[in-house]
């Protein structure tokens, strides 16, 4: 079942009447503690017993603002998540002029970046502070549009007097988080806001469709984003022409790599595609400390499971119109590890060429004489052939 069908099941045939019972679950609950299941929906129910443990108080009838005017701006004109959310939002705002709605985008700790809609409605949920810049996050609100389904990872609506706190109750709110086309990590939330009194279904599937829209949109920034990492790369590359190198992405995905670096790193396929998280863990927290100082930065680390073992790292945040977009490493002297490398390889396979000449290419004779597997003779004959 899909999660729409999973919704349009929750919302009751009779809302009055079964409000009327949720509210009443909610007296007796902020009274006394005890909570009555019946008519209460599970994702409801789990959240109203965070919320006492968490110690939000029920009666709160406004958030609190977390992010100021000149963050959301920088946000919606630098972020990927505001670049794409701001675009399809002002395309759709003229869809829900006078329909008693509004569209809320927040990003993915539940703060909201920017919205559209009914002039009246917006005005109206001022007075919640449910604007651009208040904070939504379910561990401050109670379940709400945003901070659920950002909790959840899934769609979620929040129907009136579902809400913990008594100054959402008026509202119904339809959320759906946007994933990260890359990692499927959330980025943020769409949320559809309106009138207790006036559920609609088709505003959940709306929420859903234009989380589909930014991730679409996301996928092309990202893949832009991509090809221009790797012509900075190609760029960067010039000045050290013979260095183990490589470049990870802003998400810590490696993007690129030269043939010295699969050499040093004596991997069987490419690393492209694959987090550094994956292959070598220890280098996170530095890409983190370039990605934040925004400097070129050397760090001695130890690389392991490679042929070079503790080195020394180059660490330079690439910059692309005012955006961090990869971070470039390269291995500090790699070209003289190659070339002993090298050199050691060459003697190696001289040594069994000639072994195999004396053995008549006999691989199980060669193999006992240089007390090594056979497995490695025929590794090697084949890079040779």
């Amino acid at each position: 079942m899909s999660t729409l069908e999973t919704i349009k099941k929750t919302i009751p045939n009779s809302t009055h009447t079964s409000q009327r019972a949720v509210a009443a679950s909610w007296e007796k609950f902020v009274g006394t503690g005890e909570l009555n299941h019946k008519g209460l929906r599970p994702v409801i129910a789990d959240s109203w017993l965070r919320c006492r443990e968490l110690s939000i108080n029920p009666f709160k009838n406004r958030v609190q603002t977390s992010i100021t005017e000149e963050e959301i701006e920088a946000r919606l004109h630098s972020e990927n998540l505001g670049i794409s959310g701001k675009n399809v939002l002002d395309k759709m705002s003229s869809s829900v002029e006078g329909t008693g709605h509004a569209i809320i985008l927040a990003d993915s700790g539940g703060r909201i970046l920017y919205s559209v809609g009914h002039d009246g409605i917006r005005d109206s949920l001022e007075k919640i502070n449910f604007r651009p810049g208040s904070d939504w996050n379910e561990d401050v609100a109670g379940p709400n549009g945003i901070g659920t389904p950002i909790a959840l990872g899934h769609p979620e609506l929040v129907l009136g007097a579902e809400h913990y706190c008594r100054g959402w109750q008026p509202w119904v709110c339809y959320g759906a988080p946007i994933h990260n086309p890359h990692n499927n990590s959330i980025l943020g939330c769409i949320d559809i806001t309106g009138p207790a009194d006036k559920v609609c279904i088709e505003a959940m599937a709306l929420a859903m469709s234009i989380t589909q829209t930014i991730e679409s949109e996301l996928c092309v920034i990202q893949l832009r984003n991509r090809e221009k990492l790797r012509l900075a790369y190609c760029d960067i590359q010039i000045n050290w022409p013979n260095e183990a190198s490589f470049v990870v992405d802003e998400h810590g995905f490696i993007i690129d790599i030269n043939s010295h670096a699969n050499i040093l790193f004596n991997t069987p396929s490419s690393l492209i595609n694959l987090p550094v998280i994956k292959t070598f863990p220890n280098l996170i927290p530095l890409i983190e400390e370039c990605f934040t100082d925004n400097t070129e930065k050397e760090f001695e680390i130890d690389l392991e499971k490679t042929l070079i073992g503790t080195t020394r790292l180059l660490l330079k945040p690439i910059m692309i119109e005012g955006k961090k977009l990869g971070c470039f490493i390269m291995v500090i002297g790699g070209n003289n590890i190659i070339n002993n490398f090298t050199s050691l390889r060459s003697q190696e396979d001289d040594l069994i060429k000639n072994t195999l000449i004396k053995t008549n290419n006999n691989i199980s004779k060669a193999a006992k004489i240089l007390n090594i597997d056979r497995t490695t003779i025929y590794r090697r004959r084949k890079i040779w052939q």
